[in-house]
């Protein structure tokens, strides 16, 4: 099991500072990806005890940005830096990732302080949609400009998208559980399909990834033999909690919901397998990407 080893030249293998950017880029994409969702409902329901139930998922995620953020800082090394590099917004994708990640944020507690103000927090809403969108965006483009084969092209679109509504849907799931509403049962049954539409066609898409690396460069060729080789346990792995665990038991839950039932449990289950597999497509994002020049 190849976990917590140094990088090698013609392997690879995840440095531990990559472990705080695997906790930094889910945590954020999730906490996006469950905004956008709040943001989508509010526009269908006028329900008071609705609006109440998504500003308490608004406050929820506070604190998981803020392991997000304090993650990043244990793979910056100097957090002074981050503040250095915002003089570089118009050139630099990175540069534009903290922008927008620390935007996201604090708009974020701005809502959540100016809750009883509907206008201006009606304005925020959107605000902090768009900060979120533009940070994930970054994010990806920092590794498709990168010199990684395995990030360059549609895949880490793909695979950012993926947690941002696979993984936000079942985050946004689990804490709407927690207050009851008239049109709780719509919105999770929105979030359950959402979810395991997102799932199946990112699934769908791995066997077109791995055609387009084993027929690439020496590098991507070399990525493709680590997730057909030595990671083979965990990619297999990965997709079982995805689809065996999350999807199944996402469809199970939908169908509870038909019955006018709220299966809060299914829900719990399917966003622990989700968290654990999309950690596990991210450690597999870092640990199997080989640089141009080495195969």
């Amino acid at each position: 099991m190849l976990l917590g080893c140094e990088r090698q030249a013609g392997g690879s293998c995840v440095d531990p500072r990559e472990w705080s950017l695997i906790l930094f880029t889910v945590l954020t994409q999730a906490s996006v990806g469950a905004f956008l969702f709040t943001l989508w409902f509010e526009q269908r329901s006028k329900e008071t005890a609705a609006r109440q139930a998504y500003q308490r998922l608004h406050g929820v995620l506070i604190p998981v940005m803020i392991v997000a953020l304090l993650a990043s800082l244990g793979h910056l090394g100097r957090p002074m830096q981050a503040l250095s590099s915002l003089g570089n917004l118009g050139t630099s994708w990175l540069s534009r990732e903290i922008f927008f990640t620390g935007g996201f944020f604090v708009l974020l507690v701005l809502m959540v302080l100016l809750k009883r103000n509907d206008g201006v927090r009606r304005v925020l809403a959107w605000l902090t949609g768009l900060a979120g969108v533009a940070a994930v965006i970054s994010m990806a483009m920092i590794y498709h400009m990168s010199i990684m084969p395995a990030w360059q092209g549609y895949g880490t679109f793909v695979a950012f998208g993926g947690t941002t509504f696979f993984l936000g849907a079942a985050l946004a799931a689990v804490v709407l559980l927690g207050r009851a509403y008239q049109d709780q049962a719509r919105d999770l049954r929105s979030l359950a399909w959402t979810a395991v539409v997102v799932a199946l066609i990112e699934a769908a898409l791995v066997p077109l990834q791995m055609a387009a690396l084993a027929g690439g460069s020496e590098a991507a060729q070399a990525t493709a033999a680590l997730l057909a080789g030595p990671y083979a346990w965990l990619v297999i792995l990965r997709w079982a909690l995805a689809l065996i665990v999350g999807v199944v038991v996402l469809l199970a839950a939908i169908r509870r919901l038909a019955m006018q039932q709220v299966p809060g449990s299914l829900f719990y289950v399917a966003c622990l397998a989700i968290l654990v597999s999309e950690i596990a497509g991210r450690y597999l994002f870092y640990a199997t990407a080989v640089p141009l020049g080495i195969g």
